[in-house]
Parts: structure tokens; C-alpha cells; sequence
């Protein structure tokens, strides 16, 4: 399945993210420039160039014809078109919605959020003496069942999503649980929105706007948008869902007040993966993405005629996590950090993501990707392969070896990891034979342990059982909150179990915690950024998760299809989607 690039906040990215097994991502952007400075401290991402941040044709839309039918793949059409319900956040629901509902902010193609005229003609901030933020509706907004966008619609998503009623089966409550109220300004056009806690990210909110008819009752959140979308405020409207023939059919949407679709309509159609290569060959669909995760689909597409494949860099990164739970190995820094330093990433890289044809610098930072602003390298000393001084820390913790390297043991046991993989995923393998190759050379052995694909996130990495494993973690144009459950400190509740979030390698600080609280509660935009990278800093230290790569996103595409191919973190603007006009 894919992952579209929408704005979403905190848990939805990151969960739903490895749900699907984390496929590449797809989506492009209502965005302008951008206007935050890069942060001081640590070292500027200066001249990273690990990938494009961006890649999608753009044309002005009066290259492109009025007019066409856009054919678009998906590995299924689900039912739950209620993308914040428990079964709702999958990556075609948000290509299918992205088309069909409006969101109040859009990314730019470096992460940046600006309002989207559309439904948000204006906005102000207050943060004193609590934040909050007045949003002025397009006055011209409407349901495409005639009912105005207002208010309520803002207000009714708000106490669905917050927690408060456990009757709601939501996906997730960040960044809805830190809000007091919301309530009509001066008429239902404007919004006034009260935090109860300051939260940096809050453009990330009601996206995408769901009707009050389907949050105001939980049956209809359940029910409204299944096997159904009964309106929409977007430049499409949905005309027919068809599960057996397995295709779903957006035309432009008549109440929509904003730029005319340049296409008059788009298929998504249920295509298995594997087959999207071939249909894409034959003529039988007009984009494919997923690619930046399988070399054989991108040999398969990159020299077929009247195709253009498309290359950024991902909002997905791949790293290795080390479980530091308990009194093991992994439990002493001085190992974690040798094991960092005894790992060659750029090796790697080469390896893994070389043979798609982009740069193979590894990322050196655990919140913002290379395309966003304000990213910087903070990994000092534990950036750089350094195979001599990692056999000093393995000495120093009490890891010795007598056989001239080979091993190392400590009170009678032998230094020997577990690596546990998908047994289904080749990539994976192939990057654990070589860090176990490059351990074995400062004396760690390393045992890989094949489990069933199914199973390899649910009944090991969430379970804590595995000492190394290659994880795949989900970004988006909001880090700094989906980045918090990640590294949180685990902590423990008066039953006695311990709730990690989505902290896998186990081990957080207070420091850490403190450093994401303060980037959460800046609305300063390059403020909250400083402390990002001050948080990441800190991670890097911690030592539980090494960044591999950022993983890229190739998407092929016709090659007359405009503004669309592979975006990044922008954010996709489908009413100027079309094909260019002439030869």
C-alpha cells in the first residue's frame, strides 16, 4: 500500500505507517515559499543534496488540457473512507480524500505550512495569555450538498477526535486532546479555537475537514463513508464505487468554488503491486509509486517510452533499532555506540538504495528530513565509521576478545545479537548480512532471525523481542509531533506495565522530553526547530536508533501528466493535475 504525504499529526503517520508495511509515499502541494530561517547550533545541512526534495512537472495550468481522465492504481480501494476512524488511515483513502475534502493548511515542498484560501481565507495567532488561533472561513465555502462549511464542521470534528467519548473508534487524539474548545467567532465563518496546552504543529489539524453530519454521531462516523463519500467541499465528488470491478470514480464537483479541475475525472482502480509495472507498460494506468522500495520495479519502468520517472526524497526513513531494555548488551551506551560507529551506513546505503539511482549520503538526523527546513547534522563523533575506536568502547564495557578478535565475551558469554527480520523482505536480509558482516569484524556476531512478515511488528519490535531490528519510521510536514512518540520515555502505569508509545528501542530521558515539550509548545516556527535539533542531538547521544537512509520516492508516471510525480512533504493540489496539451 502507499502513503500519501497529507498533513497528519503524531501517532496516525508513524502507526499507520508500519501498519502498511511502509510502502513509498505520493502527493504534491498547495504550498508557497517558505520563510523560516535555518536554526542555529549543530551543523547546517549544508550542501546535503542526499536527494531532490522535489519532482513533479510543474506547469502552469494553462499548458494543461481541460479536460481527461487521470488512471490511478491502488493495491485496494478500502471501505473505510473515514480516514481518522480506527480503520480509516490507509494511503489510498488519503490519495481518494486528498481529492475529494479540504484541509485548512498545505505543505510546501520543504515541510513549510501555509493556509489554503480555499477554505482558510485568513488566520490569526494569539499566545497569550493561552494560544489561540482564529481561523476565517472562505465565505463561498460549501458541502457539495449545499450546506455551508462552517463552524460546526470544525467544532463536531473536534469532540469526535479528543478522547473525551470513548463511543468514537478514532485512529488517533493528537494534538485534539491539548484543545479546550472550539467555538463560533463573530458567525459560523470564523472559527475560535482555544488550546489548553500551546501546540506548535496545530496546522496539522482537520486535515482533511470531515462534514459535522459524520462527526456529530458515532454510528455515522463508523457507517457515513463506508463503501461511500455522501460529499465533499473539494475540486472532485465521488460518482461511483465499484468493489468488483475493484475501481472507485471521482468527476470535478459542481458546488466546488475554487479553480476547475483541469481533469473531468480520476479511476482509482485496485491493481496488486507487483502487476502496477506491467499495467503502467500497456498503457492500462498513468502513475505507479512504491518504486523507491523495489529495484525490480524501478529496472522495470525507468526506460519505458512516453513514461518519466520521478525522484525525491521520501518522507520514509529507514534505520536500525536497538533494543536497550533490560540488563542485556544493548542495555550499556558504550555498546550501543560501538555497534554505531562499527556500522558503515554509507556501505550500506550503497547497497540498499544505490541501485535506484540517487545519492547514497545516509540521514543524520531523527526528526527533520534532508528536505525540510531547518535540517542539520547532529551526530558527532557517532556519524562516521570508526571501527578502531569502536573496538576501544567494546574493550572499555567489559567486551573483551582472546581470539584475536573473532568474539568477545563478558563473564562467561559471548557477545552474540539477535537481528531479527521479515522473512518476506529481501532488502531487509540483504541489509542484515551486511551489518553482520561489519560487526564480525570488530569481534560482535550477529544472528539473524527470520520471522513471518505478519508478524514482524506486532508479535517482535512491539514486543520488545529482538536485540537489533531494521525498522521504517514515517514523516511528514508536522516531525516535531510525529517524531514525540518515537522517543518518548517509556514509562510505567499502576497496573505495571510499561507504555512505550511507538518507542521501540525501549529508553528515553528526561531531557529528551523536556526538549520535545518545549518544541510542541513554541509557536515560532525556527524556535521550535532549535529545539528539534537540540532533542535530536540528545537522541543521537541516547544511541537507540541509527538513521540509515532517507528512503527515496520514485514515481513513474505518463510522462504529459502535470504537477504530480514525486513530491516529497509536499502536499497535492488536485485541482491542477492534467496532461500538457500538444506533442
Amino acid at each position: 500500500m502507499t502513503h500519501n504525504s497529507r498533513s497528519r499529526l503524531a501517532a496516525v503517520a508513524a502507526v499507520a505507517a508500519l501498519a502498511l508495511g511502509m510502502s513509498a509515499c505520493s502527493s504534491s502541494s498547495k504550498g508557497g515559499s517558505s520563510s523560516s530561517g535555518t536554526p542555529s547550533g549543530g551543523k547546517p545541512a549544508k550542501n546535503i543534496n542526499t536527494q531532490v526534495g522535489n519532482d513533479i512537472n510543474p506547469q502552469p495550468r494553462d499548458k494543461l488540457a481541460d479536460g481527461g481522465t487521470l488512471r490511478w492504481p491502488e493495491v485496494s480501494i478500502p471501505e473505510q473512507m473515514n480516514y481518522n476512524e480506527v480503520d480509516g488511515p490507509d494511503g489510498s483513502v488519503s490519495d481518494i480524500m486528498g481529492a475529494v475534502l479540504e484541509q485548512p493548511f498545505y505543505a510546501d515542498a520543504q515541510g513549510v505550512p501555509h493556509n489554503n484560501k480555499n477554505l482558510v481565507a485568513s488566520f490569526q495567532v494569539a499566545s497569550s495569555p493561552q494560544q489561540v488561533v482564529t481561523l476565517e472561513l472562505n465565505p463561498q465555502a460549501v458541502w457539495s450538498d449545499g450546506t455551508p462549511v462552517s463552524e460546526a464542521d470544525f467544532e463536531a470534528q473536534w469532540k469526535a477526535l479528543n478522547g473525551t467519548n470513548q463511543a468514537f473508534q478514532v485512529a488517533a487524539t493528537a494534538g485534539y486532546d491539548q484543545i479546550a474548545s472550539v467555538k463560533p467567532g463573530k458567525d459560523a465563518k470564523e472559527v475560535v479555537i482555544t488550546f489548553a496546552k500551546p501546540l506548535s504543529e496545530w496546522q496539522g489539524l482537520f486535515s482533511p475537514l470531515y462534514p459535522a453530519a459524520t462527526n456529530s454521531d458515532p454510528k455515522k462516523f463508523e457507517n457515513d463513508f463506508k463503501n461511500a463519500i455522501p460529499t465533499a467541499d473539494g475540486p472532485f465528488r465521488l460518482d461511483a464505487i465499484d468493489q468488483t470491478a475493484k475501481t472507485l470514480t471521482l468527476v470535478r464537483n459542481e458546488k466546488w468554488w475554487g479553480d476547475k479541475a483541469k481533469l473531468d475525472k480520476i479511476i482509482f482502480r485496485a491493481i496488486d503491486a507487483d502487476a502496477q509495472s506491467d499495467s503502467l507498460a500497456n498503457n492500462e494506468i498513468d502513475l505507479q509509486y512504491g518504486i523507491g522500495a523495489h529495484v525490480a520495479y524501478y529496472a522495470r519502468v525507468k526506460n519505458l517510452p512516453n513514461v518519466t520517472v520521478h525522484k525525491a526524497a521520501g518522507p520514509v526513513w529507514g534505520n536500525l533499532t536497538f533494543n536497550g531494555a533490560g540488563t542485556g548488551p544493548l542495555s550499556d551506551v558504550k555498546v550501543r555506540n560501538a555497534l554505531t560507529i562499527g556500522i558503515n551506513r554509507k556501505q550500506i546505503d550503497t547497497a540498499i538504495v544505490g541501485p535506484l539511482g540517487v545519492s547514497t549520503d545516509p540521514l543524520n538526523n531523527h526528526i527533520l528530513l534532508t528536505n525540510q527546513k531547518g535540517y542539520q547534522d547532529n551526530s558527532g563523533d557517532l556519524g562516521k565509521p570508526d571501527a578502531a575506536r569502536a573496538k576501544q568502547l567494546l574493550d572499555a564495557a567489559g567486551w573483551v576478545s582472546t581470539d584475536g578478535g573473532k568474539t568477545r565475551t563478558k563473564g562467561g558469554k559471548t557477545l552474540n545479537l539477535r537481528f531479527t527480520i521479515s522473512s518476506t523482505n529481501d532488502t531487509s536480509k540483504q541489509l542484515a548480512e551486511i551489518v553482520q558482516s561489519q560487526l564480525g569484524d570488530i569481534g560482535v556476531q550477529i544472528t539473524i532471525v527470520p520471522v513471518p512478515g505478519a508478524d514482524f511488528y506486532t508479535k517482535y519490535v512491539e514486543t520488545g523481542d529482538y536485540d537489533i531490528a531494521p525498522v521504517v519510521l514515517g514523516g511528514n510536514a508536522y516531525p516535531i509531533s510525529t517524531a514525540e512518540p518515537v522517543f518518548a520515555n517509556p514509562t510505567t502505569g499502576a497496573d505495571g506495565k510499561v507504555n512505550i508509545q511507538q518507542n521501540y528501542g525501549r529508553l528515553g530521558s528526561p531531557e529528551i522530553d523536556g526538549l520535545f515539550t518545549q518544541a510542541l509548545s513554541s509557536l515560532d516556527r525556527d524556535q521550535a526547530t532549535q529545539y528539534a535539533n537540540q532533542a535530536d542531538a540528545a537522541i543521537w547521544k541516547l544511541d537507540t536508533i541509527v538513521p540509515l537512509y532517507q528512503r527515496p520516492q520514485i514515481v513513474a508516471t505518463n510522462s504529459k501528466l502535470a504537477n504530480y510525480g514525486a513530491p516529497g512533504v509536499q502536499d497535492t493540489v488536485y485541482e491542477n493535475l492534467g496532461f500538457v496539451t500538444g506533442s
